[in-house]
């Protein structure tokens, strides 16, 4: 896939958006500081859906987050038509300071017997040696990038990491290239994870996804709903690679 002709206009525009960006909070880091010494870790999972979906019976640990209710303090709510399930999980790095954190959807679930949503002690054994765990998708006969293709999706992921390029380096962007030349990649922006890890994607997705955004806006390209969702899932794997995370690859329940 190329996406060199993006580039041109993408440099030109990023440093007056760059500035927008939200900052981290000096609060949420000294909260996190303090709990780090509790012997038991808190987790949190957000599982994602609207008011008309059915939901599994959720623990304490897994929390719906509704897209279609209003929330208080930070939020992207206005941007959930385009961002999808990333609306939750922007509110849960902003709002939620538990040691593992992580994000469902109403109809899926992460499991490591196959069936049961993952319980908080099964995920703190896991991130003692791995830093995210997850599903992936394979997509053996076509590849990434020919499934991109087919559903049209190419030319806004191509525009995305000619930014990325502007960004982050050609380095990175090569990175992701290399990776949608491969066969898998992680099932629907669904993870739980150590909450540093968390922290350093949210820093590094929703800066880059929002600067993309309005970049579209800025130049008059129609932005297609859910796509940034949609680009998000397709690169995650392609940042855990970049940043040397160790993944725990586990089970998927469908309801």
């Amino acid at each position: 896939m190329e996406f060199h002709r993006f580039s041109t206009k993408i440099s030109s525009l990023v440093c007056g958006l760059a500035a927008s960006q939200c900052k981290s909070s000096t609060a949420r880091l000294f909260h996190h500081l303090v709990k780090f010494n509790t012997k038991e870790k808190e987790m949190s999972i957000y599982v994602v859906g609207s008011k008309s979906k059915k939901f599994l019976p959720l623990d304490g640990f897994h929390k719906k987050f509704i897209v279609d209710e209003k929330h208080e303090g930070d939020n992207i709510d206005y941007l959930n038509p385009w961002y999808c399930e990333l609306t939750g999980l922007y509110y849960l790095w902003k709002h939620d300071e538990d040691d593992i954190v992580g994000l469902e959807h109403y109809r899926r679930y992460l499991t490591v017997d196959g069936w049961h949503p993952i319980k908080r002690t099964e995920a703190e054994n896991y991130l003692k040696k791995y830093d995210v765990l997850c599903v992936k998708v394979g997509y053996p006969y076509t590849g990434i990038k020919d499934y991109l293709i087919k559903n049209r999706k190419a030319e806004a992921t191509n525009s995305y990491i000619a930014l990325l390029a502007s960004m982050y380096g050609r380095g990175y962007a090569d990175h992701c290239i290399r990776y949608l030349n491969g066969h898998e990649h992680v099932l629907g922006n669904m993870f739980v994870a150590k909450r540093e890890t968390a922290n350093k994607y949210c820093e590094f997705l929703f800066k880059s996804m929002y600067t993309w955004f309005r970049l579209q806006q800025k130049m008059g390209i129609p932005v297609e709903g859910r796509i940034c969702g949609y680009i998000s899932e397709f690169l995650f794997g392609a940042w855990l690679e970049a940043n040397g995370k160790k993944v725990k690859t586990i089970h998927l329940r469908m309801t």
